[in-house]
């Protein structure tokens, strides 16, 4: 287990590295360096055994010559579903199911671009792509739309790939000069240049200089990226004031700010900072308010995830059992239900995936979804269709629990163990959440009544979670950058 003594000590580490006077891009682009959460899935890559430490480093070596075989054949970096690409402002979201496909609003950004067009504001959305799909017939969904949108590839073209290959390689005898500087011990200086050279270091890198082209292309004035502490995000910031030095940058935090998400609270140099951070609600526009992003104005825009109060009536006795988009959470969750309800049939359970996974996928990697109780049902429906069927929600770091707790649903908190660093979406709401880590405890929040008043404090969380969407902040940041009256 990953102690939270030690994940803050070499936080304080990898921020001072990458505030080094000698820092470049190169170095902010080494993933190693972000913390970005205390989730166990990012938490991964600071424990590995000596052979998963080999495979990283064979691992790169073989996508590394896949990608520069690919830039040989297709040589573009990104691809663009219209020819008139100008635009006032580019949006960087993200490509992650199928489903995105049949639908005109953006997964994050909902009809932003849309209610722009009412104001004059064109906007344009590049999209990085994380799922196997192919890229021609991807665009052609959208030819028609009034919003270009653009898909990043998975690499550069040929020279721009050799030479980041070779920059890349030059920066780690930089970084190897500011490590030494800081007195950084051995073993950890080890790991930090074995991710210097990663498939996800370079992946950070491809992403802003192919963002960095769009924004040129597009001659967009403002620029505004989802915002969680990636090294890309930052990188973005960067490469995109080296083409225009007047751009706006804005960081979009959309999902949850976590109770150990530091990456997204801390600043860098002025280069690599948004200028505005949009929140996708108050209670994270109070959480970053409070952290060290002095420099950075902060402003709550809303979501589109935004959904009017709503409560559940009636005793159900189903809980709603939601996971996040990881193999081994989902696998984690299920597995904890599953074992209650094998002993407690008249309790029943909802098993909810990610639009990211399927249950296919999730069987070749455990033998618990082949003999299931009746107690358990798959989902067939939406999000709110399964959360009216329910009267608790059993969650760890998913923010489906925030669509519960407005329709009145009992949330139950799954923490694996005592020291666990906590990942819990809703970590400042205290009042009517339980946290379970055992099967009785378990069954003592699922026989736990909720009374009206809890319920409406909980929902009164998440109205103030996410916040109904208002283009007019956008419009009043646009307006002023560009000084249009």
């Amino acid at each position: 287990m990953f102690r939270s003594s030690l994940l803050a000590f070499n936080t304080l580490i990898f921020d001072k590295i990458l505030l080094h006077k000698s820092v470049n891009q190169n170095i902010v682009a080494n993933i190693y360096l972000h913390t970005l959460s205390g989730h166990p899935v990012f938490l991964e890559k600071y424990s590995l055994s000596k052979k998963a430490k080999i495979w990283l480093s064979i691992r790169f070596k073989l996508i590394l010559i896949i990608r520069i075989l690919q830039s040989i054949f297709d040589n573009k970096s990104y691809y663009s579903s219209k020819g008139n690409t100008k635009s006032d402002i580019l949006f960087v979201s993200h490509l992650t199911n199928n489903q995105q496909l049949l639908k005109d609003s953006d997964e994050y950004f909902g009809d932003l671009s849309s209610q722009l067009l009412k104001y004059n504001i064109k906007s344009s959305v590049a999209l990085i792509n994380h799922i196997k799909v192919n890229t021609r017939q991807l665009l052609n969904s959208w030819k028609g739309d009034e919003i270009t949108r653009f898909v990043l590839s998975s690499s550069l073209d040929f020279v721009s790939e050799l030479k980041l290959y070779f920059s890349q390689k030059k920066s780690k005898k930089q970084l190897r000069y500011i490590l030494k500087d800081l007195q950084v011990d051995k073993a950890l200086v080890k790991d930090i240049l074995r991710y210097h050279l990663s498939s996800d270091t370079f992946n950070a890198l491809r992403i802003a200089k192919q963002v960095a082209n769009i924004a040129r292309k597009t001659g967009a004035k403002v620029i505004v990226t989802t915002y969680e502490g990636h090294a890309w995000e930052r990188l973005v910031y960067y490469y995109v004031r080296k083409i225009n030095p007047n751009i706006k940058c804005l960081g979009y935090q959309h999902a949850a700010v976590f109770k150990h998400q530091h990456a997204i609270r801390r600043p860098l140099s002025k280069n690599y900072n948004p200028d505005i951070i949009l929140t996708s609600g108050l209670i994270a526009k109070y959480i970053l308010e409070k952290s060290q992003l002095k420099d950075s104005e902060i402003f709550c825009l809303g979501s589109s995830k935004y959904l009017t109060p709503s409560i559940v009536k009636g005793k159900i006795q189903c809980c709603l059992v939601v996971p996040e988009g990881f193999v081994k959470e989902s696998i984690s969750l299920f597995g904890f239900s599953l074992d209650y309800a094998k002993q407690h049939r008249n309790q029943k359970f909802i098993w909810r995936l990610h639009p990211m996974l399927s249950f296919e996928k999730l069987r070749r990697y455990s033998s618990i979804f082949e003999s299931l109780p009746d107690n358990i049902f798959f989902s067939e429906g939406s999000l709110d269709e399964d959360i009216q069927k329910c009267d608790s929600v059993l969650y760890r770091g998913s923010t489906a629990v925030v669509n519960a707790i407005n329709a009145g649903l009992r949330p139950i908190y799954y923490q694996q163990s005592l020291d666990e660093l906590s990942i819990d979406p809703i970590y400042q709401q205290q009042r009517g959440k339980e946290v379970v880590y055992s099967q009785k405890s378990l069954g003592l929040a699922l026989d736990k009544d909720v009374d009206m008043k809890i319920k409406q404090s909980l929902q009164d969380f998440a109205q103030n979670f996410y916040t109904p969407i208002d283009v007019k902040v956008l419009k009043s940041i646009f307006d002023k950058h560009t000084k249009r009256v």
